[in-house]
């Protein structure tokens, strides 16, 4: 059946690349601090921004506490489901539950000063530009979909610090849509935004039980990245092709070709 599967896959005239983003395009094998410790420079900041509005707040801890435990139960409550909120809806109803009039405020300019960015310690892959350097010069549509409750805007400054944007020609958040990889939705808009049937996308991630599972099933073919920091469990979950590398792609695509 896998083997069959394969040649119809290679039967295919792919027309488009989508990746995933974090541990696909950019390493997170050697972060320099704690995720609580990068989250805490963001809820300083938008707390002395409705502070200096003239909001009465909880003390920073606390305030930092409240938004970081929200954050982790709307991770949770998502699962099984992939349905999610933007950080937007999530922040109102925030600001709403700490008798803050979250209709005054300006959610964009709140949003801003979260001052979403770089990781410290993340980068792209020492590959990273060449491969998409290369599909370009093939003239592959490129697309970009992630997991996050983070609009692209915000999640735009990664890129563009990257020097990854440039090259993508669609992109999209779970916050975007409101649902997460694996369900259909997200992979059916990045589609319509490429211009591709599914059956001329191949995707590329490294979580089997998101990235790999919503590729088959909303029906691209799927590659599973594996570089030697993951080890990630396929729990039945099985991937058209695997490759160690983003470069590995290449080769790849002539083969699907």
């Amino acid at each position: 059946m896998k083997s069959q599967r394969k040649k119809q896959l290679s039967a295919r005239q792919i027309e488009a690349v989508i990746f995933d983003l974090d541990d696909t395009l950019i390493s997170w094998s050697k972060p320099t601090i704690e995720w609580e410790a990068f989250h805490l420079g963001r809820t300083e900041k938008i707390r002395n921004y409705l502070v200096a509005g003239g909001y009465s707040l909880p003390e920073a801890e606390e305030f930092h506490a409240f938004i970081r435990d929200r954050f982790n139960q709307i991770w949770d409550d998502a699962r099984g489901v992939w349905v999610i909120p933007s950080v937007g809806e999530i922040m109102h109803q925030i600001l709403i539950d700490l008798n803050v009039a979250a209709e005054k405020v300006d959610m964009r300019a709140f949003l801003e000063q979260y001052n979403w960015g770089v990781f410290p310690g993340v980068v792209p892959y020492e590959d990273t530009h060449e491969v998409l350097e290369e599909l370009r010069r093939r003239d592959y549509k490129i697309g970009l979909v992630t997991n996050s409750i983070f609009p692209m805007w915000m999640r735009d400054v990664e890129l563009e610090e990257y020097d990854i944007l440039q090259y993508l020609d669609a992109r999209i958040t779970s916050g975007d849509v409101g649902y997460l990889k694996p369900h259909p939705e997200i992979y059916e808009r990045i589609l319509e935004m490429l211009e591709v049937r599914p059956e001329q996308a191949v995707f590329v991630g490294d979580r089997p039980e998101n990235d790999i599972a919503g590729a088959n099933e909303a029906g691209l073919t799927s590659v599973l990245i594996a570089p030697p920091h993951l080890e990630r469990e396929l729990n039945g979950v099985v991937p058209d092709y695997t490759i160690s590398s983003l470069s590995d792609l290449l080769p790849l695509l002539e083969e699907l070709a």
